[in-house]
């Protein structure tokens, strides 16, 4: 479920790409430092989103540096981490683990990131026990409501809705709690209705359930996709935020489209 909540690099000013990129590489900074190269190796632009979010959210201190790493090993390059960087890199190792988990049940693959991320899963599950009891539950749900073969995209894709409303909430007494809830629901239920257009061709060749036929149109749920989006965009516009807005507008507004688009003038 990776790799959907991206940026639209192309409409981000330079000091934009420069400052999303810093984030990124920051996230990457302190997932090498908590978990080695299996966390790098698990990086994605998704919980970069929830970083920046978070960090404008509570106007965390920013702190930055320069490094070089394996991608970049010639040329140092900025990082910035902030006192939300360290629970972003946590929800990543959770997330790719649950991640893992979902592909080995469905297509027997996944064993290479449970390698990586079950070892540290124990001591997650103890500091983060909400999140963790909410994931392990509407995912337990929602390989039964696949086991069923339910074909409804719109219902199966509230439990993914369910689990990144609770990442999204880092702190349970904040004020903006019900807010970064609905942000991450709607993101949640986005996504997964997105990866299922996405790959419906590709599952159904493989005899993997998918709540979409093959031959759906993206009329079948552009309305679904346009419905999540916008919850998760009204709830993001009800947020106090302003260093990153413009950022976090891109992503929502044209970033997380970006792959559906790309489907659809493959299909052509």
């Amino acid at each position: 479920m990776f790799g959907y909540v991206t940026a639209d690099i192309t409409n981000l000013t330079k000091e934009e790409k420069a400052n999303y990129k810093a984030h990124y590489c920051g996230l990457c900074h302190v997932l090498k430092e908590k978990y080695g190269s299996a966390g790098t190796s698990l990086l994605s632009y998704d919980m970069t989103f929830l970083e920046m979010l978070l960090s404008d959210l509570t106007d965390s201190k920013e702190t930055s540096g320069t490094e070089r790493c394996i991608t970049n090993p010639i040329k140092e390059h900025r990082y910035i981490t902030t006192e939300c960087t360290a629970y972003a890199a946590d929800m990543q190792m959770m997330l790719a683990y649950y991640s893992a988990l979902d592909d080995q049940a469905d297509e027997g693959k996944g064993s290479s990131a449970l390698k990586k991320t079950e070892p540290y899963m124990k001591e997650l599950a103890e500091k983060y026990p909400r999140q963790d009891i909410v994931l392990r539950n509407e995912l337990s749900m929602l390989a039964d409501d696949q086991k069923r073969k339910i074909k409804d995209p719109e219902l199966l894709s509230r439990h993914s809705g369910t689990f990144l409303g609770e990442v999204f909430v880092m702190d349970e007494k904040s004020f903006f709690r019900d807010d970064l809830w609905a942000l991450g629901y709607g993101l949640g239920r986005f996504v997964y209705i997105m990866d299922a257009w996405c790959d419906r061709k590709k599952d159904a060749r493989k005899g993997i359930f998918n709540p979409l036929p093959a031959d759906a149109s993206w009329d079948d749920v552009k309305e679904m996709l346009i419905s999540a989006a916008a919850d998760a965009s009204a709830a993001l516009e009800r947020l106090p935020l302003d260093e990153h807005i413009s950022i976090l507008r891109n992503v929502l507004y044209s970033g997380i489209w970006l792959r559906g688009e790309h489907s659809k003038e493959k299909r052509r």
